[in-house]
């Protein structure tokens, strides 16, 4: 493979090494692909202010022996609200580790992203009541796993507790966000 161009969402990162990170990101061109930014975590690094989650990425990744390198990024368009609101911080994040968790490497659905930068997008522009963050996190997860082949019949959509339940059964691991998420009801 080798070096491409694309746009990008992180929805994990893991520190590595002195000044290394590990990304998760999610592609338009090549699905869910994991990237080492090197020395990323150096004051002086080029990659440092651009490798913001809750931020659509122009990233270039290049091939390499272990893991593929992010060469180059910038950030084509920021979610600014969405950091500065707890009850936002918990749902975007609920969300990329649903995709993080739901999707394997290497499987390209730009419309998976697609649904990420929508959700962002209600996330960052609009203001909800409280009983609302609820309907909005169900929306996506009805869609996203209407995408990934695991349609929730339509009894089980419906009841906010049920959907819980097809999702944990059809999870292999309990998600870090569920506790927060827990929390946030009304």
């Amino acid at each position: 493979m080798s070096t491409y161009f694309t746009q990008a969402l992180i929805l994990s990162q893991t520190d590595r090494g002195e000044a290394d990170q590990l990304f998760n990101l999610y592609t338009f061109s090549h699905g869910k692909a994991l990237a080492l930014a090197r020395s990323s975590r150096k004051i002086k690094s080029k990659l440092r202010g651009h490798l913001q989650m809750f931020a659509l990425l122009n990233v270039m990744i290049a091939p390499g022996r272990g893991y593929d390198h992010i060469a180059g990024v910038t950030i084509r368009q920021r979610f600014d609200s969405i950091g500065r609101d707890l009850k936002k911080v918990v749902l975007a994040t609920h969300a990329m580790e649903l995709v993080d968790t739901l999707t394997k490497p290497g499987v390209d659905d730009p419309r998976i992203l697609q649904l990420l930068l929508s959700y962002f997008e209600t996330l960052d522009t609009q203001s909800f009541s409280a009983g609302e963050w609820r309907l909005i996190l169900q929306a996506f997860t009805i869609k996203l796993l209407s995408l990934l082949g695991f349609d929730p019949p339509a009894e089980v959509a419906s009841d906010i507790s049920r959907l819980d339940q097809f999702l944990k059964h059809h999870l292999e691991a309990k998600l870090q966000t569920e506790t927060f998420i827990l929390r946030l009801k009304p």
